[in-house]
């Protein structure tokens, strides 16, 4: 429903022309080779492949492609991780239309596009101190509300390196307890449910 309503409202501008549609990642993958857009919307969320994936090889294949991420998920790090994959742009889903049409004259144009909410949100990003992949592994865990014994014992790591990295998840993420810092990781997209 939501891709119908974008073409609907991209066909009333005169200097647009939606040139193909696709479902799913691959989908897209192999219209993109066939029709070579100047402007690719892309899903955060489709059936097959994440958007973001979608992205990344899409950049990767054509580095001349330009894409603006559209998803429902706006946390801090989905907003990253798009733009690391090579998308020029990233809207919200619940954008209004004036945003996209200005996103897309943008993109085309040669323009990275954020709103100020989401540059708000990456300017804010750069203030944390990154997690390590043990630290978010151990995170992933807590959030399954695994004991530090279980922890341990999932990742073969010793009681004292679980704790340890514990630590430095409650210390970096400036919460006080376990509850808190899964709070926190799904607020700004480190974990997700």
């Amino acid at each position: 429903m939501i891709r119908l309503g974008v073409v609907s409202a991209l066909a009333r501008e005169h200097d647009m022309e939606v040139v193909g549609e696709a479902r799913a990642g691959w989908e897209s993958l192999e219209l993109f080779e066939r029709l070579s857009p100047d402007v690719t919307l892309m899903d955060g969320r489709l059936p097959d492949l994440h958007g973001v994936e979608v992205t990344r090889r899409l950049v990767e294949d054509h580095p001349e492609a330009r894409v603006i991420m559209m998803s429902v998920d706006d946390t801090v790090e989905d907003i990253h991780r798009a733009l690391e994959a090579g998308a020029w742009g990233y809207l919200p889903k619940a954008s209004e239309k004036n945003d996209l049409v200005h996103a897309i004259r943008a993109v085309a144009a040669g323009e990275r596009f954020l709103p100020t909410d989401c540059a708000r949100k990456l300017a804010e990003r750069n203030l944390f101190v990154p997690l390590s992949g043990h630290e978010l592994e151990v995170l992933r865990l807590m959030a399954q509300r695994k004991t530090n014994e279980q922890i341990a014992g999932d990742l073969g790591m010793g009681d004292e390196t679980v704790n340890t990295h514990l630590s430095r998840i409650l210390s970096k993420l400036g919460t006080p307890d376990r509850t808190r810092a899964v709070t926190l990781a799904l607020e700004r997209g480190l974990l997700r449910l």
